[in-house]
């Protein structure tokens, strides 16, 4: 992960607390961008850094990010009220694993489940496949406050023009009554029993997304889960995580106290004195060495890493598969030192 000084080329207002803007990427770099959908960049403002999906289809070849405020939020805030066209911010090259696999020449079945500004990395995976897979049957199910709310809602209804037997969307409102009840309030199990009772067949169904607050993700993976479709279909990314990073692994947890570890980032072999007080990342970021990091708590991805000589004991995680570890692969921010000697490679993975 790299990051490079952009200017934005447009900011859209896509509702009254959320903005799109679109990045102005110069021709030189756009192999560096290049992107899978339902990746993300890192914004850096000043060492503050916040993660934003990357909400277009690659094959547009137009970078953008959308942001809706928070209660609190002084990044997300700042971006949507006082960030302009023209300014200039750091951001990383294109990371992340929330996806699914591309099947242009098979029909299938997609569920997605999204609220509020979950919708972002969703409107990547959408717009692609559609661009892509002829046969596919798109289902998007969307809660928001409100239809005024709605984040890309113009874009949705140009999409269901465009692909009018390829993408169905439902959306949810919390707060302006329809007329069909079930489209009242959030989206949760009891929706999604309803759902599958009269809009999908669940035997048709090949893949499932999610994205929006943490409870709605667990309870929804659960029950598409509960319902016949294997873990490795059903893909999710947690934004806004509940996880204190600080508290992933317990206080009296034995393990190597102290270890010489040897990293290799960007090219470059550093050997750093790594103590199990401290995440590798903060070491790293201590000893002046640029380590790739977002969320440091196991969220996001943006440190994995491969273990190329030694062990480490890994903290609780939303990322790594069981092949993952059978390939020594880690993430920093929730590994601690096992063994005495350690090496560590972030250029491998």
């Amino acid at each position: 992960m790299k990051f490079h000084t952009l200017k934005i080329k447009n900011k859209n207002q896509l509702t009254t607390d959320s903005v799109e803007l679109i990045f102005d990427i110069p021709e030189v770099l756009h192999t560096d961008f290049d992107y899978k959908p339902g990746q993300y960049v890192t914004l850096d403002f000043d060492g503050v850094r916040r993660d934003y999906s990357l909400c277009n289809s690659p094959l547009n070849k137009e970078w953008s990010v959308a942001v809706k405020t928070t209660p609190n939020g002084k990044i997300s805030n700042y971006i949507v009220h006082e960030l302009q066209a023209g300014d200039e911010v750091l951001v990383s090259t294109p990371h992340g694993r929330f996806g699914i696999p591309s099947r242009p020449n098979e029909k299938r079945t997609l569920l997605a489940f999204a609220a509020g500004s979950g919708i972002t990395p969703i409107m990547s995976m959408l717009e692609y496949t559609l661009q892509t897979e002829v046969w596919v049957n798109f289902y998007l199910f969307y809660g928001n406050k409100s239809a005024s709310n709605t984040m890309f809602r113009e874009k949705l209804n140009h999409l269901k023009l465009n692909y009018p037997n390829n993408l169905h969307v439902f959306n949810f409102y919390t707060n302006d009554p329809q007329e069909d009840w079930i489209f009242n309030g959030r989206i949760d199990k009891a929706k999604f029993d309803l759902i599958l009772n009269q809009l999908v067949d669940i035997n048709e169904v090949d893949e499932a997304m999610i994205c929006g607050p943490e409870e709605m993700i667990f309870e929804l993976a659960a029950a598409i889960n509960e319902a016949g479709i294997i873990q490795k279909h059903i893909h999710f990314e947690l934004f806004n995580p509940k996880i204190d990073p600080t508290k992933v692994f317990p206080k009296d947890e034995g393990g190597i106290d102290e270890v010489e570890v040897t990293v290799v980032l960007d090219g470059e072999t550093n050997t750093v004195t790594w103590n199990r007080e401290k995440n590798l990342i903060d070491t790293l970021l201590d000893a002046d060495i640029d380590a790739p990091y977002s969320c440091k708590g196991g969220i996001c991805s943006s440190c994995l890493c491969k273990i190329e000589e030694g062990e480490v004991e890994i903290g609780e995680n939303f990322i790594l598969t069981d092949a993952d570890y059978a390939a020594g692969l880690t993430l920093a921010c929730i590994s601690r030192p096992k063994t005495p000697t350690l090496s560590i490679n972030f250029d491998a993975v």
